[in-house]
């Protein structure tokens, strides 16, 4: 059997609940690979920008395993991509991981913390021109359902975060584990990370 991998996400308030919830569960349907967590700041529940509150196992005082890092979006990241404490973390701790990863607006945080620095990147067009402001030299992808850059998974808006995290368990566990899972969830797993169908609707050129 296959060592076990940490799944963490880094919730804050007011994030959003499908970029948290849909990628968790993706994961947690494989636990002979992966084991998941949830930590936020000081360890205190949140609330998502849906009203659902969660509580977390770790703070911010606590050691997190070497594994995949996720960072969801929400209204909240808007505030969080200005958080020292969470930045200074995340500068910490990401090195560290072996695959990171951002859903939606939460590509700004990992941005912002200098982690796409000279990377392909892509976020919810919706908010390019608000997340493209941050890091350096970042070739932001207009139509990408995700785009994994060395170590660094990004997914365009929430529901691709299912997308992206069945790409994540093929590239570690192969193709017929990720479409076994998208099976098992009788989900339709949009597996062409070049192909985003949503970004039409936000006039992306």
């Amino acid at each position: 059997m296959a060592t076990r991998q940490t799944v963490t996400i880094l919730l804050f308030e007011q994030f959003e609940l499908l970029d948290a919830l849909g990628i968790l569960h993706m994961f947690g349907l494989l636990p002979e690979y992966y084991q998941l967590q949830i930590i936020t700041t000081d360890g205190k529940n949140v609330s998502s920008t849906q009203g659902v509150s969660l509580q977390p196992m770790l703070s911010f005082n606590d050691n997190i395993a070497a594994g995949i890092l996720i960072i969801p979006g929400g209204v909240g990241i808007r505030f969080a991509t200005h958080n020292k404490h969470i930045l200074s973390w995340l500068k910490k701790v990401a090195p560290r991981q072996q695959i990171i990863c951002s859903t939606s607006t939460g590509a700004a945080l990992l941005a912002n913390a200098g982690l796409l620095n000279n990377c392909t990147a892509t976020t919810t067009q919706k908010h390019l021109d608000w997340v493209s402001q941050f890091g350096r030299n970042i070739q932001w992808q207009t139509s990408a359902r995700w785009v994994h850059s060395n170590n660094i998974f990004t997914a365009s808006g929430s529901s691709a975060s299912l997308d992206m995290s069945l790409a994540i368990i093929g590239h570690q566990y192969g193709d017929a584990t990720a479409r076994r899972v998208a099976a098992d969830t009788e989900y339709l797993w949009l597996n062409d990370p070049d192909d985003d169908p949503f970004a039409p609707l936000h006039l992306v050129k």
